[in-house]
């Protein structure tokens, strides 16, 4: 998925920036990108260089995810996600708990909590449901390497009715490609034993060192990555913070 710690001079960012702009400037002209993010390209290159990371620091590469990102941000529609007041998905959906910002971890990363017993595939379009998990995504994107967040999934009492492989795939495009610098890593807490052949077959999607960012813990080994302060009583924890939709801003 990444390397650690790329070194890139700005001259070589600038450079990705300028060859990203020849390329594909008649994708530029035809508006096959929003403009704001066009725009976010020629002034920020700290989100270069999360594409350079991103592409194990390769420029050519680099340049060729850029492109990808900004047509799927573009048909996506991820520049309104965050319009007040105005949610990409139905209010209804937020009752369910399923995605929340809550805590951080040993590092100080915020975690993104993803409760898979609330998931049922097929109660919402899969549209919807992709274009609900990107809006939080969104929400935490600083569009550079800065400020990357940790997701935990939560699969206490979940089982096959919860399984989404469709949901699954887009979860992998936003960890492999979308969002470049936003996730730290991903811990699993709690997965049963019959979801075991539901990772393989994701786990075979990941590239080596995005499975690497993936941790398996319970209750006692995710306290290596979060402390008893941040960490729901149902987990081993301290924190008694019952869901509440009300808490989230839009």
């Amino acid at each position: 998925m990444e390397i650690k710690n790329p070194h890139a001079s700005e001259e070589l960012l600038l450079q990705i920036q300028s060859n990203f702009l020849e390329k594909y400037q008649s994708k530029i002209n035809s508006n096959a990108y929003d403009s704001k993010d066009v725009e976010r390209i020629r002034q920020n290159t700290k989100w270069i260089l999360a594409f350079y990371k991103h592409a194990f620091a390769n420029p050519d590469r680099a340049v060729e995810i850029i492109d990808e990102v900004l047509v799927w941000r573009k048909e996506f529609g991820c520049n309104d996600f965050l319009t007040p007041g105005k949610l990409p998905f139905k209010e209804s959906m937020l009752e369910l708990g399923a995605l929340f910002k809550r805590n951080k971890d040993k590092n100080g990363n915020t975690i993104l909590n993803f409760r898979a017993k609330t998931h049922s595939k097929g109660r919402y379009p899969h549209e919807e449901v992709c274009k609900f998990a990107a809006y939080f995504l969104e929400k935490e994107y600083n569009f550079s390497l800065d400020k990357p967040i940790v997701l935990l999934f939560d699969m206490s009492d979940s089982g096959i009715s919860n399984t989404d492989l469709d949901f699954a795939k887009f979860l992998i495009s936003c960890l492999k490609t979308y969002y470049p610098g936003l996730i730290q890593y991903l811990i699993v807490y709690n997965m049963p034993f019959i979801l075991n052949a539901v990772w393989k077959i994701i786990k075979a999607l990941l590239p080596a060192k995005a499975v690497e960012l993936v941790q398996f813990t319970d209750k006692q080994s995710i306290k290596k990555f979060i402390d008893d302060d941040n960490l729901f009583a149902h987990m081993g924890g301290k924190d008694t913070y019952v869901y509440n939709p009300k808490d989230i801003e839009y």
